[in-house]
C-alpha cells in the first residue's frame, strides 16, 4: 500500500509535469535506460505487425517502433502523450495514442500481434489485472514482452540491493514468468545489464487447437 501511495502522490505528478526533461535524466546516465529497452526488440513480431506499447514515456523507443510497425500506445501521463504526439508528427510518423490506465485498455480482444512494456510494468500495483489486459488485446500466437528491473536469477547481491532500492522508491519488483505461465503463455526470460538486474520476459499466447488445425488445412489446400 505504501508503494502505491508513493507512486500516486509523488512519481505520477513528477512523471507527468517533467515530460520535457525526462530524456535529460537518461542522458545524464549515458542513455542507459534507453539502451536497455532494446532488449525487447528481438522478441517482438515481424515488421509490419500490429504492436501496442504500454507506458511509452517520452517516446524514444516508440518513435523507433513507429517506423517498423502498425503502432499504438498508451500512457497514464497526459504530458507524455502530448510530447510523443508532437515528436511523431515532426517525423511524419503515425501511432494511435491513448491516455489511460493499463488496467482497462481501450482496445478489443486480439487487436495486436504484440504488446510491449519497458520499465512500466513495475509501476503497476495490480500486476495480475494488468497482465490480463495485455493478454486480452493480444491475438492467439502473439507476443507479450516485458522489460523491467529486479533481482537476477543468479541471486547476486548487487541486483538484490538495487531491487530493494527501487522498491523503496515506489516500484514493484517481481518475476513475470509465473504470472505469464499462469495465463497459459509459453515463456522465456533473459537477464542482462549491470549485475543482470534487468530482465526481458517474453510470452507467446497459445493458439487454440481449432485455429491451428484450420491453418494447417489451408496450407495443404494452397499446396495442391
Amino acid at each position: 500500500m505504501g508503494s502505491e501511495r508513493a507512486q500516486r502522490r509523488f512519481w505520477d505528478p513528477v512523471y507527468d509535469r517533467l515530460a520535457g526533461l525526462y530524456d535529460a535524466v537518461d542522458w545524464l546516465t549515458g542513455n542507459t535506460t534507453h539502451r536497455l529497452r532494446h532488449g525487447a526488440l528481438p522478441h517482438l513480431p515481424p515488421a509490419g505487425s500490429r504492436v501496442l506499447e504500454i507506458g511509452f514515456g517520452s517516446g524514444r523507443l516508440h518513435l523507433e517502433l513507429a517506423d517498423r510497425y502498425a503502432l499504438a500506445g498508451t500512457d497514464r501521463a497526459p504530458g507524455m502523450a502530448r510530447l510523443v504526439a508532437r515528436r511523431l508528427s515532426a517525423r511524419g510518423l503515425a501511432s494511435l495514442l491513448a491516455v489511460g490506465d493499463a488496467l482497462a485498455l481501450p482496445w478489443r480482444d486480439g487487436s495486436f500481434d504484440g504488446v510491449l512494456a519497458t520499465f512500466a510494468f513495475s509501476a503497476i500495483a495490480d500486476a495480475g489485472r494488468a497482465l490480463d489486459e495485455m493478454v486480452r488485446v493480444t491475438r492467439p500466437g502473439g507476443k507479450v514482452v516485458i522489460v523491467d528491473a529486479g533481482e537476477a536469477r543468479d541471486g547476486n547481491r548487487a541486483a538484490r540491493f538495487l531491487a530493494r532500492l527501487w522498491e523503496a522508491m515506489g516500484d514493484y519488483m517481481r518475476d513475470e514468468v509465473p504470472l505469464m505461465e499462469a495465463r497459459g503463455l509459453s515463456v522465456v526470460r533473459h537477464d542482462y545489464g549491470p549485475w543482470r538486474c534487468i530482465h526481458v520476459t517474453a510470452g507467446t499466447l497459445p493458439v487454440p487447437a481449432e485455429q491451428a488445425g484450420a491453418g494447417a488445412k489451408n496450407e495443404e489446400g494452397e499446396g495442391t
